[in-house]
């Protein structure tokens, strides 16, 4: 129920940004919400076949009615680092996520990512990259950015 929950608001979100006709850079996606999150609690176990039937369904359906990314970014990181910077960040909802499933969900992207053929994606390497220290780094990935949006 709360996997159909999030993607339900995810779909309100792509169609308010499609009726803007404005650019909009999103931390996370509709097609995440499938491809990483809600396939790998249906891999746990945590939702049953008939309620993956329907989620994939109505995914199928709500995907027709929006537009596709225009560049996913990647944002790689090994799961180490996730821990750390969750740890970092001393967010008290984050405290409970557990590093088998961070490791799951990075198993889940790389999956995605490298077979993914609908969009471009640009992966970043991100265990040694630190946005507000390394301003080279962050200029060179704003070019290639700049760069992949304009093929």
């Amino acid at each position: 129920n709360l996997q159909i929950y999030f993607l339900y608001h995810r779909f309100s979100g792509q169609i308010e940004i499609n009726s803007k006709k404005i650019g909009v850079i999103q931390d996370r996606t509709i097609y995440e919400d499938r491809e990483i999150f809600a396939k790998n609690l249906y891999s746990l176990n945590h939702i049953d076949d008939r309620d993956w039937e329907t989620y994939k369904s109505l995914f199928n359906n709500m995907v027709k009615f929006i537009d596709k990314p225009d560049l996913i970014i990647y944002l790689r990181a090994s799961t180490d680092t996730l821990i750390s910077r969750i740890k970092n960040r001393g967010r008290e909802y984050e405290n409970n996520i557990s590093s088998s499933y961070l490791h799951s969900l990075n198993i889940s992207y790389d999956k995605w990512i490298n077979n993914c053929k609908d969009f471009p994606i640009l992966i970043i390497e991100y265990d040694n990259f630190n946005i507000f220290k390394d301003k080279d780094q962050l200029d060179k990935i704003l070019k290639n950015i700049e760069i992949t949006l304009s093929k």
